[in-house]
């Protein structure tokens, strides 16, 4: 490793421009090693100790949540968008990052007892201490991260995940079997965090140097802080959910809230949230190339949409069938809810990818004006559905992200010319071929007789992939060999 580099190193960085698909799926890889690990560990404790251990965990990492969306994505993204990174940029935020991690831990350690107070859950005044403790080793971790990410090197950062996924859940598995419920689930946690931040730094090459600068620390703060706001209140509207159910329905109802939002947010982050990733990088190296940008905005928004749509819909149409095959009659109601949360991942294909390039524009103050718009719709329908119940709750989701798309649209279009246009190619031929999916995945329901409900499920995911993708290169030949050639 190095304490510091060059500045024409640094500002030579890999900006490679070739290969959206190749790096997309690097950034999937990357992203589903963690998901589907957490979701193993989730579904082989989940069923070990039930719906309410599960609400209980869930009320506790909201805390740590909120401390993680201070850290990811937002001040560590200046490091990504900036054309010329001076080596004071990366000690600057490696100090600073690492500060706001160790202060998250320590808030979140001395608030544990009023949240158990709040919440009527004694068991969170022991948990939330535990948790905290990865705050500290995040802070550390995600300068390095922003670094791989600056320079596309998806490919390390899925190794990383690799090798931190299995020894936690290894871990988790272990205590697991031991009769440890709760406690598996934090160890998981824990021991991923840890590897986490010691292979992302070995991987960077990377040590922190004393050479700070205040000019360094106005440039990381001046993008940081709107990126922070937007992270913050993207935070609030996707927990919000969880927060009503906790005050309105109890610990049983968020777990099956919980189970469900857990499988649609993981496809909303594996699909569109990877593909944003990449999208970002692309478009910070092509910001002061109008016309680069815009063919890259095309390519990236209809990459997003062909992983999206058939995902999303495919889920609403078997959220019974993979809550059945996955887990106990005692999770049977989150079933309708999946179906609701699926779609509501619809719209995020689009609104991930104009954030992105609107963030590497250099303007994540618009971000962040929308998405405080976004907020207040979200609350107030959460609030007046939450008292009518989970699925009630679910549909508001689905009504307010729904409508989120033409909010965002409509703050982006001065600043990214004929972004409109794009979104609904991109949207059209995907959609078109998802809805045909579903046709032939309902008429195999009526032609196969009673079943096994994996088998179904197996049965359905395989015609429904064959017949969207059959679909797609009827519809759109063209975009696709594009992308297959394509050069980002």
């Amino acid at each position: 490793m190095q304490a510091s580099g060059t500045t024409a190193g640094m500002a030579a960085e890999g900006r490679a421009s070739r290969g959206l698909v190749s790096r997309t799926l690097w950034s999937a890889l990357d992203f589903w090693l963690q998901q589907a690990t957490a979701l193993l560990v989730f579904i082989v404790v989940g069923n070990l100790v039930g719906p309410a251990a599960v609400g209980v965990l869930t009320v506790a990492q909201l805390g740590v949540t909120l401390a993680m969306t201070l850290l990811l994505d937002g001040f560590s993204d200046a490091l990504i968008q900036r054309q010329r990174l001076e080596p004071a940029h990366f000690n600057t935020a490696f100090a600073l990052l690492a500060g706001i991690g160790l202060a998250s831990g320590l808030a979140l350690w001395l608030l544990a007892p009023v949240a158990a107070s709040v919440f009527g859950q004694p068991d969170l005044a022991w948990i939330m201490p535990l948790l905290a403790i990865g705050l500290p080793l995040l802070g550390m971790a995600v300068p390095c991260q922003a670094l791989l990410q600056r320079q596309m090197r998806f490919g390390a950062l899925a190794f990383r995940s690799l090798v931190a996924q299995g020894v936690g859940f290894a871990t988790a598995l272990a205590l697991a079997l031991d009769g440890h419920g709760v406690e598996a689930l934090i160890a998981y946690m824990l021991v991923v965090r840890g590897l986490d931040t010691v292979l992302l730094m070995l991987l960077a090459g990377r040590l922190p140097g004393l050479d700070f600068s205040r000019q360094a620390l106005a440039d990381i703060v001046d993008f940081g802080k709107h990126r922070m706001g937007n992270q913050v209140l993207g935070f609030v509207v996707t927990q919000i959910d969880r927060v009503t159910a906790g005050l309105f329905l109890g610990a049983v109802t968020i777990g099956l809230f919980s189970l469900a939002e857990r499988i649609a947010n993981a496809l909303t982050g594996g699909l569109s949230g990877v593909v944003e990733r990449v999208g970002f990088s692309a478009f910070s190296a092509r910001q002061s190339e109008p016309e680069a940008l815009r063919q890259a905005l095309r390519d990236v928004m209809f990459l997003a949409n062909v992983l999206a749509m058939p995902a999303f819909v495919g889920l609403a149409a078997v959220s019974g069938d993979v809550v059945g095959a996955l887990f106990s009659a005692s999770w049977a109601g989150a079933a309708p809810v999946l179906a609701l949360l699926a779609l509501a991942g619809i719209p995020h294909a689009t609104n991930y990818v104009l954030t992105a390039a609107l963030n590497a524009r250099g303007r994540p103050d618009l971000a962040l004006r929308y998405s405080v718009v976004i907020m207040a719709l979200r609350l107030v329908a959460s609030l007046v559905a939450a008292p009518q119940g989970i699925v009630a709750l679910a549909a508001a989701n689905l009504a307010v992200t729904a409508a989120s798309t033409g909010i965002v649209l409509a703050v982006v279009r001065h600043h990214l010319p004929g972004a409109a246009g794009l979104a609904a190619r991109a949207a059209l031929r995907p959609a078109l071929a998802a809805g045909g999916m579903v046709l032939a995945i309902e008429g195999l329901a009526l032609l196969l007789p009673p079943i096994a409900p994996a088998l179904l499920l197996a049965g359905k995911v395989a015609i429904g992939a064959a017949a969207y993708a059959g679909l797609l290169l009827l519809l759109a030949p063209q975009a696709l060999r594009r992308l297959a050639r394509g050069s980002i």
